[in-house]
């Protein structure tokens, strides 16, 4: 199937969120990006996920590392179960993942050559 075909309604999709320690994402969406099932996957680096605390005179954020995953429902759970492994999920302070239905999603691939 095309990856227009995806892009609509006839393919059920969920999409799969994740909240992971910084510096797991990049290596996540090189490792999901030719996995069956997986439609679409990007990720970008966030401050302020967590708490906050105040040091005198300064505040300090956790960074994170958010990955979006649109996946076809049918292998949905063996990659929430691929990131929730690779993400250090179940490990204190290892972050979060959640995954919600979607109706219609527009493919974003990483591509060759790019600088990261």
């Amino acid at each position: 199937m095309s990856v227009l075909g995806h892009i609509g309604r006839g393919v059920e999709k969920q999409l799969i969120t994740a909240i992971i320690a910084s510096g797991l994402g990049k290596r996540m969406v090189h490792e999901l990006c030719e996995a069956p099932g997986v439609l679409s996957i990007s990720h970008h680096h966030a401050r302020g996920v967590g708490t906050r605390r105040i040091r005198k005179g300064q505040q300090i954020f956790k960074e994170r590392d958010v990955v979006l995953i649109l996946v076809e429902s049918a292998n949905a759970d063996q990659i929430f179960k691929t990131v929730f492994d690779m993400g250090q999920i179940g490990e204190p302070g290892g972050g979060i993942v959640f995954s919600e239905t979607v109706l219609r999603g527009h493919p974003l691939m990483p591509f060759d050559g790019v600088d990261w």
